[in-house]
């Protein structure tokens, strides 16, 4: 009895999710002025962005419609949202707004500099996040001001202060993990547990992924979110250590088709970056150190760039200036470039940027790198030292 009660349930939520969701979402932050926003979600299986109709009361209207309720973030042009590392240049992104589009009204209140502190009030899907997502503000808010202050100090030559602040921003990024998993395991039937989890990969080893995606119930197991996480259980296979590294070919900076496999032979570093992520051109200045110092020893990078713009166009120049402006002289291609026939990232499973990968002369991979700063650099340093030598 149990059991068909079950499946009635799980048949009901699926019958709702086949059905267009119509969204109307009204935003009033305080402070907005003519700073602009944009609502980022994925549609049709791939990322959109909308931007807002300004309404008689001073609000910002976005409406619209998906396939199924899926996670939206909230960009905004407000200075607050970001940490401008060198002027028109590279910045940190600071936290954004996020909730779920789904069928209804939806609305968001808040301030503009911290908009990332709102609560978006309107639908059943809504509500079950915010159970997760209030408790957890806190701990985002205080992360996001440890993240600013360690830039500051890292601009300003203070390594062992920006140290501690990294390792404050670590603990508290630690505390919402917690909070998160525990919420996945409480929750195993939630529309969030299956969002949470699909965005949680580095979090767990490669068997307790995929041993809490088979915890969860069935429900949203035909979504968006239930396919993104199987992908990532297969890449994981995929881009093991020891295994054969996923052959590509992809166009270059200069215009010509590049394949992976020509460079077996070679120790080959594969770096997926963006021209937006900060952590990812800092980490540059290090990388040319290391180019030239192996480069002669049968040693090559490959940079991979994921472009975050709506237009190929945009793509290419944002990526086109920042390897010309870091001064950044090794083989470059851009993800962007055939996406949706080929989408390096999903294959690779890439979560978080930047993200290397070392592949070994004969083609197999033998070490992953997440993240950047001085200790992501140490420990570059000791595994080419490893494997090249002095």
């Amino acid at each position: 009895m149990r059991k068909t009660i079950f499946s009635i349930l799980a048949l009901s939520a699926a019958l709702q999710v086949a059905a267009q969701q119509k969204f109307t979402v009204d935003v009033y932050l305080e402070g907005q002025d003519n700073h602009m926003l944009t609502l980022s979600y994925v549609k049709n299986g791939a990322r959109h962005s909308d931007t807002a109709q300004r309404l008689p009361d001073g609000g910002l209207r976005f409406s619209g419609e998906v396939a199924e309720p899926v996670m939206a973030v909230m960009f905004n042009s407000h200075p607050g949202s970001r940490f401008q590392m060198s002027s028109g240049g590279m910045f940190i992104p600071g936290p954004l707004m996020e909730f779920v589009l789904e069928d209804g009204k939806i609305t968001i209140k808040g301030t503009s500099e911290k908009s990332f502190l709102a609560i978006a009030k309107g639908g059943k899907l809504n509500v079950e996040f915010a159970k997760l997502h209030a408790p957890e503000l806190p701990l985002i808010e205080k992360k996001w001001e440890a993240t600013k202050a360690g830039a500051i100090a890292y601009k300003a030559g203070d390594t062992t202060k920006a140290a501690a602040y990294r390792k404050e921003g670590n603990e508290l990024e630690e505390k919402k993990k917690v909070l998160r998993q525990a919420y996945i395991a409480k929750n195993p039937g939630a529309f969030t547990s299956m969002y949470l989890l699909s965005m949680m990969y580095e979090e767990y080893t490669p068997e307790e992924y995929a041993k809490a995606y088979g915890k969860l119930a069935g429900t949203w197991k035909h979504t968006f979110y239930s396919k993104l996480i199987s992908n990532k259980i297969e890449s994981t296979k995929a881009t093991a250590l020891g295994m054969p590294a996923i052959d590509f070919t992809k166009k270059d900076i200069n215009g010509n088709n590049f394949t992976l496999s020509s460079l077996k032979g070679k120790y080959v570093l594969v770096d997926f970056w963006g021209s937006w992520c900060g952590p990812c051109r800092a980490s540059h200045p290090h990388m040319r150190q290391l180019y030239d110092k192996y480069k002669s020893k049968g040693f090559e990078i490959v940079g991979v760039s994921e472009e975050k713009t709506n237009t190929l166009e945009s793509a290419e120049k944002s990526w086109k200036s920042a390897v010309e402006k870091d001064g950044i002289n090794w083989l470059h291609v851009m993800n962007n470039y055939g996406k949706q026939e080929f989408d390096l990232v999903q294959k690779y499973g890439i979560t978080g940027f930047p993200t290397k990968y070392l592949i070994d002369p004969q083609g197999k991979i033998i070490y992953k790198l997440v993240g950047g700063g001085k200790e992501s650099e140490d420990e570059l340093d000791a595994k080419l030292k490893e494997v090249i030598g002095e």
